[in-house]
């Protein structure tokens, strides 16, 4: 998706050694709109039988923004000279080196999804998936009540899979079919 300078998109940003948090707080003191997934990890407590559960990021690099390109690049600029970051922050296509932009609607799947840390979730890279196998449907009821996905079969068993093209995708461990509504 190309995007002209005036319109609001979600981008996605890669920063590597473990800035991404420092950069979501950046972007919450400056109220722009970011989405980066984390999850419930059970740590146990040093020299310790004990555990505790603690939320870790799902995706240690990568921050969603929702911005326009023009606002956003005046940020980023700040960014980088806060935190030392010489390397461009925007993730790219392998291909084409084009930023990657996402869309509203997929992005909204994918928040509602990767979002929810009580629910078991897979990431997977998009190339372990062959979605020609498998039917696009919408989930009509439970905690991904208005999701759209592919099911399909992943290492033997049925998965709703959100995906986001050339980032990665994440599957849904458990949908009732009783939910599941055939789009095509």
């Amino acid at each position: 998706m190309v995007s002209d300078n005036k319109s609001v998109f979600w981008y996605v940003l890669f920063a590597a050694n473990g800035k991404a948090a420092k950069i979501t707080d950046y972007l919450k003191n400056a109220n722009i709109e970011y989405f980066f997934p984390v999850h419930y990890k059970e740590r146990r407590l040093k020299d310790t039988e004990r555990k505790r559960l603690v939320l870790r990021p799902l995706i240690g690099n990568l921050v969603f923004v929702k911005s326009s390109i023009n606002c956003l690049e005046s940020h980023l600029r700040e960014i980088k000279l806060r935190l030392n970051i010489t390397s461009d922050l925007y993730y790219r296509d392998l291909g084409t080196r084009k930023i990657i932009v996402i869309s509203e609607t997929l992005m909204q799947n994918f928040i509602a999804v990767a979002g929810s840390t009580k629910e078991h979730i897979t990431y997977l890279s998009n190339d372990e998936i062959n979605f020609e196998k498998g039917k696009k449907i919408r989930i009509t009821g439970g905690a991904f009540e208005g999701v759209e996905g592919i099911f399909l079969r992943i290492k033997g068993r049925q998965h709703v899979v959100v995906t986001l093209p050339d980032v990665l995708s994440v599957a849904i461990a458990f949908i009732p079919t009783r939910f599941i509504f055939p789009l095509e």
